[in-house]
């Protein structure tokens, strides 16, 4: 079995995500957990930039990396893999949502009066500001409809294109290019006390 030779930490060469993929799906163990390493922190981000509570964000980057793992023998290396494991994070979250909605519970978007005592905090240092802005975002990307929030999501915080943006969530590229340009209005408007 041919191996692929991860980088050591002196070393400068990098080893492309689909070439480790690949020699995961061939047993090679240490490959996952190269993977694993450079790109646990973004999709945990995926989830928690959701709106959802830190556990459930905690459970959906688990069965994301669950579903990988038992899918490892299936892949091919037709598209990025981050494109491709970003595609399971996202299935999660639509198998949550499913589960969820046939479960009658609540449901995580926030409450227009949550924003509201947020956006009207009254003059604070600086530093203070800023963490009010953070938070008047988080809300407003929270409160946005569920494909604009994944476009914004996708595109903003992982840095993926609309071309693959629309691979990831199966879309055709205009309606991802619509739901971004949707979720910057939202937002810009949200967020239009702070930056004026």
């Amino acid at each position: 079995m041919n191996q692929v030779v991860l980088p050591t930490e002196h070393s400068k060469q990098s080893v492309a995500d689909e070439a480790l993929m690949l020699a995961y799906a061939k047993g090679q163990a240490s490959a996952f957990d190269s993977l694993y390493q450079r790109h646990k922190q973004v999709v945990y981000l995926f989830f928690v930039k959701q709106g959802l509570p830190i556990a459930i964000a905690e459970e959906l980057c688990h069965d994301t990396w669950l579903k990988l793992i038992n899918a490892r023998e299936k892949y091919q290396a037709q598209a990025l893999f981050k494109t491709y494991l970003f595609t399971i994070a996202r299935n999660t979250l639509i198998d949550h949502y499913k589960k969820k909605s046939t479960q009658n519970e609540g449901n995580y978007n926030t409450d227009d009066n949550d924003l509201t005592a947020t956006i009207a905090a009254t003059q604070l240092c600086e530093q203070q500001q800023t963490q009010q802005l953070q938070r008047a975002l988080s809300l407003n990307i929270a409160a946005l409809p569920i494909t604009q929030r994944e476009v914004f999501l996708l595109k903003q915080e992982s840095g993926f294109s609309i071309e693959q943006i629309a691979q990831i969530t199966a879309q055709h590229q205009e309606k991802v290019k619509s739901s971004w340009r949707y979720a910057l209005q939202r937002l810009r408007k949200g967020l239009q006390h702070y930056v004026n």
